[in-house]
């Protein structure tokens, strides 16, 4: 496009066309910046800049994809922290009957602000926890994630089971891989809605160690016995084949994998029950999570040689948390905030 350049008297430049588009100098209108996002969310931001090249026949450097992103993700970690603070506790009298819901964390590579003068700048692993919910049968999945406090996380994961459709009559089944903040958490938002079952895969793991000692000549055979009878409720009877085979307490923990299981499964009687979960159809492994992981946090998040800044990931975290839970548009539809809609 070619441009007549005006000058007064005075010799300053007058650009009208640039005026007249609404644009300046290096400036993007909401449209490309939406197109930048879009593109910088989901792949590397060099990526980015081939993809942009190939759908709409023009290029903009890395560092630019980079900024538009990087504005965006701070814009909807900001939205976001807002919808957040509110308590989540005022709740419908009906709603879905069963609500799942599950947490877990997931380390991401890290480095701290600033230049190592000739050094690379060390690394550091930093969890994030990530939260998710949904209604029984519904494939709509509302999550969460934060580089905060368990607190936090509470807070995050109680907002996504309201906008799931928890209700005062609802039922929580969490599904849970033994860990104790995510056990607290859910008795701290929940309360005696929750019920928690322990992951039945984390629990085979730990029986598939044990079986190498209890049955070394035929372990699968051992392990599928024990998960049979997990299945039908006897854990006394998985208890039972695990005791002729207890280490004594001389030898060290990372040498005792029948101990390990059985104190795992013992300190967990509470949350085993699979029969019950199996009869309502709800779900003993935590595919949710685990598919949440891998296409909320770790496609973007993590790959050969990446290391983000915390408060870069956390942002971005954040605004694929947004595309994930379906705002997308309501984020780039004026005035700019977030409108959550309820599934009942």
């Amino acid at each position: 496009m070619q441009e007549r350049i005006w000058r007064d008297r005075t010799h300053r430049y007058l650009r009208c066309l640039p005026k007249r588009l609404g644009v300046s100098a290096r400036g993007k209108s909401r449209a490309l910046q939406r197109v930048l996002s879009d593109f910088g969310v989901e792949h590397s931001f060099a990526r980015s800049c081939a993809r942009l090249q190939e759908h709409y026949g023009f290029t903009i450097n890395a560092s630019a994809v980079r900024t538009v992103t990087l504005q965006q993700a701070a814009r909807a970690s900001a939205q976001l922290a807002t919808h957040y603070a509110p308590s989540f506790r005022s709740l419908p009298a009906q709603g879905p009957e069963h609500l799942i819901a599950e947490a877990d964390g997931t380390m991401i590579c890290t480095v701290e602000a600033g230049r190592a003068r000739g050094q690379p700048r060390p690394r550091q692993w930093k969890e994030m926890r990530l939260v998710a919910a949904c209604a029984q049968g519904c494939t709509q999945v509302r999550y969460g994630a934060t580089f905060g406090s368990v607190a936090e996380v509470g807070q995050r994961w109680g907002h996504c089971a309201k906008e799931a459709g928890w209700a005062l009559a609802s039922r929580i089944h969490v599904v849970a891989d033994g860990a104790e903040w995510i056990r607290l958490q859910s008795r701290e938002v929940f309360g005696d809605q929750a019920h928690v079952l322990t992951n039945f895969y984390h629990v085979s793991e730990y029986l598939g160690a044990a079986a190498q000692v209890c049955r070394p000549k035929a372990d699968r055979q051992w392990l599928h016995t024990q998960q049979k009878r997990l299945k039908r409720g006897a854990v006394q009877t998985v208890l039972t084949a695990l005791e002729p085979n207890l280490e004594p307490p001389t030898i060290p923990e990372e040498q005792a994998p029948v101990r390990a299981a059985h104190r795992y499964l013992a300190n967990r009687l509470d949350a085993l029950d699979y029969p019950a979960a199996t009869a309502q159809k709800l779900p003993i492994g935590s595919g949710l999570i685990e598919s949440g992981h891998k296409h909320v946090l770790h496609s973007r998040l993590k790959g050969p040689g990446t290391a983000w800044l915390p408060a870069h990931a956390d942002a971005i975290a954040q605004l694929r948390v947004l595309r994930s839970n379906q705002l997308w548009n309501d984020f780039w539809s004026p005035p700019s905030s977030l409108s959550v809609h309820h599934h009942n």
